[in-house]
């Protein structure tokens, strides 16, 4: 068998498309496929550096794919490009009549004072020919390029983003790269190269420092809801940093300066942005927001609606949280992992989950004590924790359900076998004797009440009576041996069977709801001439355990890591 694949590293970051191999038509779920291929290779805690790469180039084209915009195979599409080796265009620039009409004059938002323009000299000619720039760095010194540029007058793209590289240079003003940037945009609408610049500039975890006047500079300077897909990841980085009512007052302050009727950005924006913002926001925020997303449902995109319910279901556990988390130091780790992977970056999200579950396996007894079984109604934390597990699965493991030497419906049998005639499984079959015996006296009680129906009419009331009572009796006889099978089935399921399940899953890896459906055809087993019953009671009460769940879907996971 060949071994893994070495990526071609030499095409990052200009060409993601071609590094994963896709082509042509392909969707989230294909890319997320190449992905994680990748990265099961290249893991973060071994290939730092590769991993990075693998990460960023997958943004790219992830982010992109979310919000319909074309990903492209480099920064700009080759009928786009100018000459980025000189300082005139190829292209002409937009007539002025295609400007959107909203658009604020250049300087209407505030730059660095270095990066403000200054007076051109008269002897400075706009229409010289210009150097190529490596021959006038070469001869020139970079201050005396950056003032020529500041003074030109009619700039194109590649002068804005050299002086956006030379600010960086020489100026220690935050942001002074991408305030060159906006200008270029300003000058230059839509120029397809400044604008992926800028989205690359704020997708690299920029200074927190004025990145709030930075956003509202770009609000005014991109005016269409393309503002999102370029500033996301810049609002992550808010989100994460400040108070809740800071973001709010920002994106509001931005929102404000948006003219463009169209919305499909801001949904796609604030599906991504809802799973931070779930911990942090206001309740009246949280409705109005969602919303928004359920009036424009139809307008969204196909795989929004896994995320839709997704974020409702993080919304409800938000709801039910303060009452979770009164059941013990096992129950905050386990809200602390479901935190961490809503709020933190993917990879120290993945760390913080996978760490939770060797603390998991570790803590059994403490986990078992603090989820009895029947456990109060959490199903929303198993929908979370299996939906968490799942994709956390499928970027750690090629195979999600790994061969067993032997089949399901094998295991279960040898399973069966030993819960039902080891330990408490013999004390168990003293209730089967029971029923029996219970079964026997109502037989009994049926004749009684015929022998009383034959002689009814020689004392009617009393004969009555008597049936009545033997009715009463036999209901009483049964009710309360259901109440004693069920108190002594739970009993058994605790002290002994549980612990079993668990020494099964230390070894053997069948998914827990199709073992227990398997155990539950079974019923019972033959053992010589006898017939034990019991473990369709059992696998009722394997579906309830939730501590059982989550210590077999933590040896899952740590297996898949090994």
């Amino acid at each position: 068998m060949s071994g893994p694949i070495e990526p071609q590293w030499n095409l990052l970051p200009d060409d993601p498309e071609a590094f994963f191999g896709l082509s042509g038509e392909y969707d989230l779920r294909d890319l997320k496929r190449k992905y994680n291929s990748f990265i099961r290779q290249f893991k973060p805690e071994r290939f730092p550096e590769e991993f990075q790469k693998i990460r960023a180039a997958f943004e790219r084209l992830n982010d992109a794919l979310r919000y319909h915009e074309r990903p492209g195979t480099s920064v700009l599409q080759p009928d786009q490009q100018f000459d980025w080796r000189f300082n005139e265009p190829t292209k002409q620039n937009p007539q002025p009549e295609k400007r959107p009409p909203e658009l604020v004059e250049p300087r209407e938002f505030p730059f660095p004072d270095d990066a403000r323009p200054v007076e051109r000299s008269d002897s400075l000619s706009a229409q010289s020919d210009p150097q190529q720039l490596h021959e006038r760095i070469s001869v020139e010194s970079l201050p005396g390029i950056f003032e020529d540029l500041k003074q030109k007058e009619e700039k194109t793209p590649y002068d804005y983003y050299t002086l956006a590289v030379l600010s960086d240079i020489r100026q220690d003003e935050p942001h002074a790269f991408a305030y060159w940037l906006l200008e270029g945009l300003q000058a230059h609408p839509d120029e397809p190269a400044l604008f992926e610049l800028l989205r690359q500039y704020f997708a690299n975890q920029p200074d927190p420092d004025g990145l709030p006047e930075l956003l509202e500079a770009t609000s005014r300077a991109v005016r269409t809801d393309r503002f999102y897909y370029l500033t996301e990841r810049a609002w992550d980085e808010l989100l994460c940093h400040d108070a809740f009512s800071d973001f709010r007052e920002h994106l509001e302050t931005c929102e404000a300066n948006l003219l463009d009727h169209r919305i499909d950005h801001m949904l796609v924006f604030y599906l991504h942005i809802l799973k931070t913002a779930v911990w942090k926001a206001s309740d009246h925020w949280l409705r109005e927001k969602f919303g928004e997303i359920e009036a424009h449902y139809d307008r969204l995109p196909y795989w929004a609606e896994e995320e839709i319910d997704f974020l409702e279901q993080i919304n409800l556990y938000r709801s039910q949280r303060s009452e979770f988390l009164e059941g013990g130091p096992v129950r905050a780790m386990i809200d602390q992992a479901i935190f961490d992977y809503c709020t933190k970056r993917e990879s120290d999200a993945d760390r913080s989950f996978l760490e939770c579950q060797n603390q998991l396996v570790s803590l059994e007894e403490e986990v078992l004590r603090e989820f009895k079984v029947p456990e109060k109604d959490f199903g929303i934390v198993l929908y979370l924790w299996e939906r968490i597990s799942s994709e956390v699965l499928e970027r750690i493991a090629d195979d999600l359900y790994p061969e067993q030497t032997e089949s399901l419906e094998i295991q279960a049998k040898k399973l069966g076998h030993r819960l039902l005639t080891e330990g408490v499984g013999i004390r168990y079959q003293v209730l089967h004797s029971l029923a029996l015996i219970l079964g026997l006296g109502v037989l009994g009680s049926i004749g009684l009440i015929i022998y009383f129906l034959v002689h009814i009419l020689d004392s009617f009331w009393m004969n009555s009576l008597k049936i009545f009572g033997v009715v009463i009796a036999d209901f009483a006889s049964l009710l309360i041996y259901s109440l004693l099978q069920d108190r002594v089935i739970l009993g058994h399921y605790r002290s002994w069977w549980r612990f079993e399940l668990m020494r099964f899953y230390q070894t053997k890896w069948f998914p827990l709801h199709d073992l227990a459906d398997e155990l539950a055809q079974l019923k019972s087993i033959k053992v010589g001439d006898d017939e034990r019953e019991g473990l369709d009671k059992i696998a009722e009460a394997m579906r309830k355990d939730i501590g059982l769940f989550l210590y077999v879907n933590a040896q899952r996971l740590l297996t898949a890591c090994h």
